[in-house]
C-alpha cells in the first residue's frame, strides 16, 4: 500500500505520541480534551466511573450531538483527504499551514469517545469517492487514534476491517500499537487476546507484535514481561529484554527491572548465553538512564549493587554523554572497571570527546588528577589531535611516564603526521628514535 505524503505524517505523529506519552505534546492534547470533558459536564453530561471507556451516560439527544460532531470531524477528515490527493498528484510537500491543519485534526480526532470515532470509520468507509489506499490509511489512521485509550475497541475495529489485512506492515503496526498499550491496563487481557488470534492472523502477530506487548507489559510487571519471552516463543530475546528495559523510566521502575533481569538470566543454564544476553541488557540501562545526570546515574548503580561484570557491562555502553559531564564519566570508569577495562573505555570515551570538542577535552585533561586514567586519557588525546596539531599531540605525549605507553604514543603520532609536513615528521621520527 502507497501511503501519501500528508497521511504518512499524520501517522508517524500518532506513533510518535505512543512512545512519549509523559512529554508535552500529548499533554498539550489530553489538557484540551479534560477541557471538553469539563464543559460536557458542565451541560449536564455525567461521568460513570463504573465503566471508564464509555465515559458519557447521554440522553438521546446528546447522542445526536455527539453524532453530529464525529459526522463534522468526518467530513472534513475526508475533505482534507481529498485535498492531500490533488496536492500529492502536482507533487508538492505540505506546507506550514497544512501541518498545523494535520495537528488540529488529530487534536479533534483523539477528544472523541469510542462511539465516535466508530461512527467516524463508518463514514470513511462509505466514502466511495476516495481512492482505496486513502480509504484504508484513513481507517487505519483512526484506528491508531482510539488504540491509545482503547486498544480492545481498535483491535476489535481493525479484525472487522478486512482490507486492512492486505497490508502487514500497516496491520502489524495497529496490531503492536493496540496490544502495546492494552499491556500497560491488562497484560493478562492482552496476552489472551494474542493466544486467542494467533492462528486467525498469522502474518500480523508477528514477532515484532509480540514484542510490543511485552514491553506494554514491562510498565507495570516486569517478571512477567521477562516470563512472556519464553512462553510467546520469541526467536530473538536480546530485542525483547532490549524493550522491557527501556520500558523503566524511574529509578524504582529501573531497580524492579534490573532485578526481575536478575532472575531471568539465573534460570539460563548456558553459561555462554547467560553472560552474552547480560552483557547486552545491562548496557541498554544507559540509553535512558544517563539523561538523569550524572550524579542520579551513578547514585542508582551504586545502590544497585553491580557485579564487576555488570559494571563492565555498562561502561560498554555509555555513548552520547553529555559534553560537561564526559570528565565526570571518564573518571568513574577509571575507578570503577578493572585496569585493562578502564584503559579501553577511557581511551574510547577521551577519543568520542576530542572529535566533538578537543578544546574542551583537552582543559579538563589540564586539571586531571595524576594517575592511570589520565595516563591513558592523555594518550588516547594526543593520538587524536596528531592528525592536526601534531605538535600539541606531541607536548601531551611527553608528559606521559617514560616507558612502552609513551612510546606507543608518540609512534602513533609519527604515523598519524599530516603528510603535508614530511619535513616536520622527518624531524619528530629523528628526535624520538623512531625508526
Amino acid at each position: 500500500m502507497k501511503f501519501s505524503i500528508a497521511l504518512a505524517i499524520l501517522i508517524l505523529l500518532v506513533a510518535g505520541l505512543f512512545g512519549i506519552s509523559n512529554q508535552q505534546q500529548l499533554t498539550t492534547v489530553r489538557e484540551r480534551h479534560a477541557k471538553l470533558a469539563a464543559a460536557a459536564a458542565q451541560l449536564g453530561i455525567s461521568i460513570d466511573p463504573s465503566n471508564p471507556n464509555d465515559p458519557i451516560r447521554s440522553t438521546k439527544r446528546e447522542r445526536e450531538n455527539k453524532q453530529a460532531s464525529a459526522q463534522l470531524v468526518a467530513n472534513e477528515f475526508i475533505a482534507f483527504a481529498k485535498e492531500m490527493e490533488a496536492f500529492e498528484k502536482k507533487g508538492k510537500q505540505p506546507d506550514e499551514a497544512q501541518q498545523k491543519r494535520m495537528m488540529d485534526l488529530m487534536d479533534r480526532m483523539m477528544s472523541l469517545d469510542t462511539s465516535q470515532l466508530k461512527f467516524l470509520i463508518t463514514a470513511v468507509q462509505a466514502a466511495k469517492d476516495l481512492k482505496d489506499e486513502t480509504r484504508q490509511n484513513l481507517v487505519a489512521f483512526s484506528i491508531l487514534t482510539l488504540a491509545n485509550d482503547h486498544p480492545l475497541a481498535a483491535l476489535t475495529l481493525f479484525t472487522e476491517s478486512p482490507d486492512l489485512h492486505k497490508d502487514n506492515r500497516m496491520g502489524s503496526y495497529i496490531v503492536s500499537s493496540s496490544l502495546s498499550q492494552w499491556a500497560k491496563q491488562d497484560p493478562t487481557s492482552a496476552l489472551e487476546w494474542v493466544k486467542n488470534n494467533s492462528a486467525k492472523f498469522p502474518d500480523l502477530i508477528t514477532d515484532d507484535v509480540k514484542t510490543g506487548l511485552i514491553s506494554g507489559t514491562a510498565t507495570q510487571d516486569p517478571k512477567l514481561a521477562f516470563k512472556l519471552i519464553g512462553e510467546l516463543g520469541l526467536k530473538d530475546a536480546n530485542s525483547s529484554i532490549s524493550e522491557i528495559i527501556e520500558a523503566a523510566t524511574t529509578p524504582d521502575e529501573r531497580t524492579a527491572t534490573l532485578t526481575a533481569l536478575r532472575e531471568h538470566l539465573a534460570g539460563i543454564t548456558d553459561e555462554k548465553t547467560r553472560a552474552e544476553l547480560s552483557d547486552r541488557a545491562i548496557s541498554d540501562f544507559n540509553n535512558d538512564l544517563i539523561k538523569s545526570g550524572f550524579a542520579a546515574s551513578t547514585q542508582w548503580i551504586a545502590k544497585s549493587n553491580f557485579t564487576p561484570a555488570e559494571l563492565d557491562s555498562f561502561a560498554g555502553g555509555l555513548y552520547n554523554l553529555k559534553g560537561d559531564e564526559n570528565g565526570q564519566w571518564i573518571q568513574w570508569v577509571g575507578e570503577k572497571l578493572s585496569p585493562e577495562k578502564a584503559d579501553d573505555k577511557v581511551r574510547d570515551l577521551v577519543r568520542t570527546w576530542t572529535q566533538n570538542d578537543y578544546q574542551a577535552a583537552g582543559k579538563w585533561l589540564s586539571n586531571a588528577a595524576d594517575g592511570p586514567t589520565k595516563n591513558s586519557a592523555i594518550s588516547s588525546y594526543a593520538e587524536t589531535v596528531s592528525k592536526y596539531e601534531p605538535a600539541t599531540a606531541a607536548q601531551w605525549a611527553l608528559t606521559l611516564p617514560p616507558g612502552k605507553d609513551r612510546d606507543k604514543t608518540l609512534r602513533r603520532i609519527s604515523q598519524n603526521w599530516p603528510k603535508e609536513d614530511a619535513a616536520g615528521k622527518a624531524a619528530f621520527k629523528q628526535q624520538h628514535g623512531i625508526k
